[in-house]
């Protein structure tokens, strides 16, 4: 039997000779961004589209005043950053696997490479526009928009939610992706599987509101984290401190209490101590919103890694 000289050809458990996990991870990974390279009009296209969203998000919010009604638009400016962002993230990976699904299945079959191999570099692959396009959009809506400038720390955390939003959005939609064969079907489903869980972001109803049986589903919504995350990013440090003079920065209707642009994410809790009994009022922490973006992100990752490694061992 003609045995090829490579040096990355080992034994695997079965007896059987193999290259390892970063050899094929190379490889593929390589495979994928030459294809890239040679169809560069997707990246165009993709980065294009940003800037036009967000021209056109600029153009409707652009340097939105600091009144009782500016809060409200200013929560409609969030809001449309988190949606606009979760749609962009599904919409550029819901077709990858469907579409490769047959050529995946042959040359797993005929032991070419394994799915995690496979999986991770693809992922790899997708990283610069994972980062870029999130990069793009929130640059251009922060400054114009007129976001929270107290300093620079509330950017780079703006910068830093909009990032696991996209992340965090593909994951989910990896899944779905993977756990359909046909294009049209996962291209149908998924505006039933991603679009019911806005309802739960924050911005159409209060979360206090919500009836304690769709709780679940409020925990699993993208949205939620991310739209949460970015109100108490831009409202959180005035809300909890309105006496301090921010400047321009500052809105005169949260100082005299005649707006709080926190209700909508605010639950209040009865509290009975030595005391007495009296209600207390109290909004998420952003970092825990944060948190759960990762966690969403890192979750809806390993399940569609996970899915891939199942459908591999389902064909041998």
């Amino acid at each position: 039997m003609f045995v090829p000289d490579l040096p990355e050809l080992k034994l695997n458990k079965s007896g059987e000779l193999a290259t390892g996990f970063a050899f094929q991870f190379k490889l593929l990974a390589k495979r994928n961004f030459l294809n890239m390279i040679r169809l560069p009009q997707t990246s165009y296209v993709k980065a294009m589209t940003t800037i036009a969203t967000a021209l056109f998000a600029c153009l409707l919010f652009f340097q939105v005043p600091h009144t009782a009604e500016g809060i409200q638009n200013i929560q409609g400016a969030l809001f449309f950053v988190c949606m606009n962002t979760v749609l962009n993230a599904v919409q550029n990976v819901i077709l990858i696997f469907p579409e490769e699904r047959p050529c995946f299945l042959r040359e797993v079959n005929n032991n070419m490479y394994g799915p995690s191999p496979y999986f991770w570099a693809k992922i790899t692959s997708e990283l610069p526009f994972s980062l870029m396009q999130p990069v793009i959009f929130g640059s251009i809506v922060y400054f114009v928009i007129g976001l929270n400038s107290v300093n620079a720390s509330f950017f780079f955390t703006f910068m830093l939610i909009v990032i696991l939003t996209y992340n965090a959005a593909q994951g989910y939609a990896l899944v779905i992706s993977a756990g359909f064969s046909d294009k049209q079907l996962a291209v149908t489903l998924t505006p039933v599987l991603i679009i019911p869980f806005m309802l739960f972001a924050g911005f159409f109803a209060s979360t206090s509101s919500i009836p304690i049986e769709l709780v679940i589903f409020q925990y699993l919504s993208i949205f939620m984290y991310a739209y949460n995350a970015l109100l108490l990013n831009q409202f959180e440090i005035i809300v909890n401190d309105p006496t301090v003079d921010y400047g321009s920065q500052g809105f005169p209707c949260i100082t005299d209490n005649s707006c709080a642009p926190l209700s909508q994410i605010t639950h209040s809790y009865t509290v009975t101590n030595s005391t007495g009994t009296f209600t207390e009022s109290k909004h998420p922490d952003m970092w825990t919103m944060i948190g759960g973006l990762s966690a969403i992100y890192v979750i809806f990752y390993s399940s569609a890694w996970l899915i891939l490694v199942l459908l591999a061992r389902k064909v041998e």
